[in-house]
């Protein structure tokens, strides 16, 4: 992503338009957060590293946006802040906690020189709350003799956007898969014993340090593990519409052709994009909490404990060099 530029004009989102339905930002989009002619912030929806996220940037001179929130944010953006599965700041990850975090009401903190500026933001759609049926009912895929109307050419371009959205959704959980793997794997490089100079020279605040981390790295990928079985297994019932929807997108939906029940199949079009959103969401969540909780933590640990093993080396070769003398 390029660097916010102040040409544009910022747009004034007193209601904003819902998350959900905004399309991937093509660059840095101002919104208006005051009266200022300077009180906006700068948003990036939907980018390629976080398509189920928004990034936002603070002005450098945050007294153009006096005590602004997270959770003003999250309204200035069109996010339920109970679908807020976590944001970071400063390289710190902190919980949606359903959009009931206290932290959501504090002021954000000011961009600090050397530190990523972006405010990464982490949607998970909530889940959808049907009857105890697993799906809800099917229409049959029967050609009716309907006009082709104003409501059914827009109830068609409905289905289109959900099964498109679903279809992006779906891609992207494969990559996602592909990197809990990869986090996996670098997480169990971490966990090991400190070898013999790192016990010698690390203090006793280091090696409790070390053992937390341990334990952040076997709980992190226990749930690695978990998320990426949950991915493998799915859910069966679904499985199964996922071939009754392809059939009707290539059928009916993308030829354009109205059919009998077309509002049911919206509903349940909604019903699976929703599902496969709300998955997308835990797999990103458990990521970053993976990469932040576990593998920094160990990565800064273990720095520490090197960075005191290579002064006890130099000390030693001065040493060295002075009796050599």
């Amino acid at each position: 992503m390029t660097q916010p530029s102040p040409t544009e004009s910022p747009v004034d989102h007193a209601t904003p338009v819902g998350f959900a339905f905004r399309p991937p930002s093509q660059t840095w989009e101002p919104i208006r957060c005051g009266d200022g002619p300077q009180s906006f912030v700068w948003a990036w929806f939907k980018p390629a590293t976080a398509p189920q996220g928004v990034i936002v940037r603070l002005p450098d001179d945050v007294s153009q946006v006096p005590g602004l929130t997270l959770r003003a944010v999250l309204h200035l953006t069109g996010v339920d802040p109970t679908w807020l599965a976590m944001w970071q700041v400063q390289g710190m990850s902190f919980p949606g906690m359903g959009g009931v975090n206290p932290l959501l009401d504090q002021p954000l903190p000011p961009p600090v020189a050397g530190a990523d500026p972006n405010i990464a933001i982490f949607v998970a759609a909530p889940q959808p709350n049907f009857a105890p049926m697993a799906m809800p009912m099917m229409p049959q895929m029967s050609a009716s003799n309907q006009p082709v109307t104003a409501q059914t050419t827009e109830l068609l371009e409905r289905l289109d956007v959900e099964w498109a959205a679903a279809m992006d959704v779906e891609k992207d959980l494969d990559r996602l898969r592909k990197m809990l793997v990869d986090m996996m794997s670098r997480l169990k490089s971490l966990n090991r014993d400190l070898n013999p100079d790192e016990r010698l020279y690390s203090s006793r605040e280091d090696k409790q340090d070390w053992l937390d981390a341990r334990r952040f790295l076997r709980d992190s990928d226990n749930r690695l593990r978990a998320a990426v079985k949950e991915f493998d297994i799915g859910d069966p019932s679904s499985a199964g519409h996922k071939r009754h929807f392809e059939g009707m997108y290539s059928q009916f939906v993308q030829p354009r052709l109205p059919f009998d029940g077309m509002e049911q199949a919206l509903n349940g079009f909604e019903f699976y994009r929703k599902l496969l959103t709300t998955l997308h969401g835990k797999m990103n969540s458990v990521y970053l909490a993976a990469q932040s909780n576990a593998e920094r933590r160990a990565q800064m640990v273990l720095a520490r404990i090197a960075n005191k093993v290579r002064e006890a080396g130099n000390k030693k070769t001065a040493l060295g060099v002075a009796l050599d003398g």
